[in-house]
């Protein structure tokens, strides 16, 4: 059965790939997420689109994508687009038709990212508690010994690579701390939690059994150690969900192991891409280090610039949830819409000169953190955590530059980053 559907799932990717090749014949451009040029460029391919509509059909992915800024947030904002695929049955039998048990089983049961209101609405009222915006910069001197001891680490060190040292530990301690949970486990859910983004869009069959146990793996992880809390949960956010769900209808118990599995995940993967994104960013664009360097006040303003330039998210996506018109554009109940933040971003109506990375510009708009209901309960904290870091790195690395050949980005569309990141300190 497994192997029918490795099988299945690699012939379905080489149609998909086989249908954009077509498309892009015929028409002149097309949305193939994994072609290599693609991937190292994916913001090429949304200028074209953007230039054709605001609103692309993609043959390949049997779906709409937006192409600019405005639609983007529409879409965010607007009630009648919903994140739950479940509801929608012609897609989830189709959906089902090729899941393995622990897969049908994380379906039926999905995070609050993948929820609509009133559900949504309640689980995200319990977790945001944890990251009250006082609270959480009150951690940033936690946050600065978190990042000294990673730096530390690099004192006899010519060259080192700035994921290894820093990008990755960091948030994976910091999500973790807040979490309660041991120091000892943090490598460990580190690497489950890789395996778990690596797998969510990949046409490699080990990758996505990977994926799969590793998630499975966070559940049980999740299960032993919430058994292990009852009755002594303590103030902490694990503890906070704990209380929530023993009160009785305001949170179920898987209810309760999906939300602890999110934030660990979500709570460190996209900073981990933000630092190195943004490091990158800074050190092969000429003049940008040194100018942060000479004025450190700015580095909110390169953050906000990072995250419009190199989005550690890409796209996201939501579903007609009646018959609508929508920008010219007429949809049906269950149609999905990708929403490109990377193209939305870069549209050069909202952001002059888009493909300029400029930690001096002026009334930055992004939607990184995505917007509406489902903004990120974490943007703060993954705001703070890049400004220490690289308050921290400037400081001690002044002139720090590229080292070795070029990074490569690597090849899930919807996670943009690098496996690696080589600096060396000039």
């Amino acid at each position: 059965m497994r192997l029918a559907q490795k099988l299945k799932t690699k012939t379905l990717l080489t149609l998909m790939r086989g249908v954009a090749g077509a498309e892009r014949l015929i028409k002149g451009h097309s949305v193939d997420l994994f072609n290599p040029a693609f991937l190292e460029n994916p913001y090429d391919t949304w200028g074209k689109l953007r230039e054709t509509s605001p609103i692309h059909y993609s043959m390949a992915l049997q779906g709409y994508w937006t192409t600019n800024f405005d639609v983007a947030q529409a879409v965010l904002l607007d009630k009648r687009f919903g994140s739950d695929v479940r509801k929608h049955e012609k897609r989830v039998k189709r959906i089902k038709s090729n899941m393995s048990a622990e897969q049908l089983e994380n379906f039926e049961n999905p995070s609050m990212l993948s929820l609509d209101p009133p559900d949504h609405s309640r689980i995200r009222k319990l977790a945001s508690k944890g990251f009250l915006r006082k609270y959480i910069q009150s951690l940033e001197p936690d946050i600065a010994k978190i990042v000294d001891a990673c730096l530390a680490k690099t004192s006899n060190m010519p060259a080192f690579d700035v994921l290894d040292v820093l990008a990755k530990p960091l948030p994976a301690i910091v999500i973790a701390e807040m979490m309660g949970l041991p120091e000892s486990d943090h490598q460990q859910f580190q690497t489950w939690s890789e395996d778990l983004i690596e797998s969510t869009s990949t046409s490699d069959t080990g990758v996505l059994e990977k994926g799969a146990k590793a998630n499975q793996a966070l559940i049980n992880y999740f299960r032993k150690i919430i058994a292990a809390r009852r009755g002594n949960p303590g103030d902490d956010l694990i503890g906070q969900l704990i209380a929530a769900e023993e009160a009785g209808d305001t949170l179920s118990e898987i209810e309760l192991y999906n939300t602890c599995l999110l934030l660990l995940v979500a709570g460190h993967e996209t900073t981990t891409r933000l630092i190195s994104n943004g490091m990158y960013l800074l050190l092969s664009t000429p003049g940008s280090w040194q100018t942060l360097r000479e004025n450190p006040s700015l580095i909110p303003n390169a953050i906000e610039e990072m995250l419009r330039v190199e989005p550690p998210v890409q796209a996201t996506q939501r579903f007609a949830t009646e018959d609508m018109d929508f920008h010219n554009i007429h949809l049906k109940r269950g149609d999905i819409i990708f929403i490109s933040i990377a193209a939305g971003n870069r549209d050069p109506a909202i952001n002059p000169n888009p493909d300029k990375f400029d930690v001096q510009r002026q009334d930055i708009k992004q939607i990184s953190f995505g917007y509406g209901i489902h903004l990120c309960i974490g943007s703060a904290l993954a705001r703070l955590e890049a400004k220490v870091a690289f308050e921290k790195l400037l400081a001690m690395y002044p002139e720090l530059q590229l080292s070795g050949p070029p990074p490569k980005w690597g090849t899930n569309p919807f996670f943009r980053g690098h496996n690696k990141l080589m600096v060396s300190r000039g």
